[in-house]
């Protein structure tokens, strides 16, 4: 028997997209509520509630999709538009960046730095080409990452606060973006692939091995629509893939 320390009974401070892949399927922005809005305008930082732009994040580590929000600022310089699709700038309609120091700007930080594997600048060419502002949901939405927490530090009026939100560590691929040359050969042979990884297999415990499968893997499209579930519905509408009683693939 491994012998204790008092290190097992510490708390896991990891958050619920550490170390893990996952799509960000959906944006709205919206404005906080409850405690959080409660200490940012207790704490001086302004006198309405700020806006904050919450993502839907689906991996194949989670059994339902999750939510995250960042704070873009206060709701004094954002006005929501487009059915929560997007934000302006309240006092200056043509703003399009968030502010320095928001857990907004730190998200899209990370998302550049990430999407140019370590180069910000090659990482802005990127979404450039994706035609999107920050203040709009389709600059995120269907773009897949790898995950982990950090913790980042922010102030609301002469508080300073600490969280440890996840953020993106690397791109994985796009939905919406065109194909590479590899990417857009035949697919049938990654559907076998999928198939014969699937034998006894659950659908969480299959994306978690297409995740791993070296051909899978060298296709962030096809990995992509895996992950997200796409693909597998489509193998299963085509009867490449069956469950059995037990809810595992036969």
């Amino acid at each position: 028997m491994t012998p204790k320390t008092r290190e097992d009974f510490m708390p896991d401070v990891g958050g619920f997209l550490d170390n893990m892949s996952g799509d960000i399927v959906d944006v709205t922005f919206e404005l906080a509520s409850g405690k959080y809005a409660d200490q940012v305008m207790s704490g001086g930082g302004s006198a309405k509630p700020p806006v904050m732009m919450k993502l839907t994040i689906e991996a194949p580590d989670l059994e339902r999709p999750a939510e995250q929000s960042y704070s873009i600022g206060s709701s004094e310089v954002w006005d929501i538009a487009a059915d929560g699709k997007s934000v302006t700038g309240a006092k200056n309609p043509d703003r399009k960046s968030f502010r320095k120091g928001s857990s907004g700007w730190t998200l899209v930080e990370a998302m550049i730095t990430a999407a140019g594997d370590g180069d910000f600048d090659k990482g802005q060419d990127f979404f450039i080409k994706r035609d999107a502002y920050m203040t709009e949901a389709k600059f995120y939405e269907g773009t897949s990452w790898h995950w982990a927490t950090r913790e980042i530090t922010y102030n609301i009026g002469d508080k300073v606060i600490k969280s440890n939100p996840p953020l993106p560590e690397k791109l994985l691929g796009t939905a919406g973006s065109a194909a590479s040359a590899a990417e857009a050969e035949d697919t049938t042979a990654l559907d076998l692939v999928i198939v014969e990884l699937a034998i006894g297999k659950t659908e969480m415990e299959l994306k978690k091995a297409a995740i791993q499968n070296p051909e899978i893997k060298a296709n962030s499209k096809y990995l992509q629509g895996v992950v997200s579930g796409k693909k597998i519905k489509e193998l299963e509408g085509n009867g490449l893939l069956t469950k059995d009683g037990s809810g595992k693939y036969a």
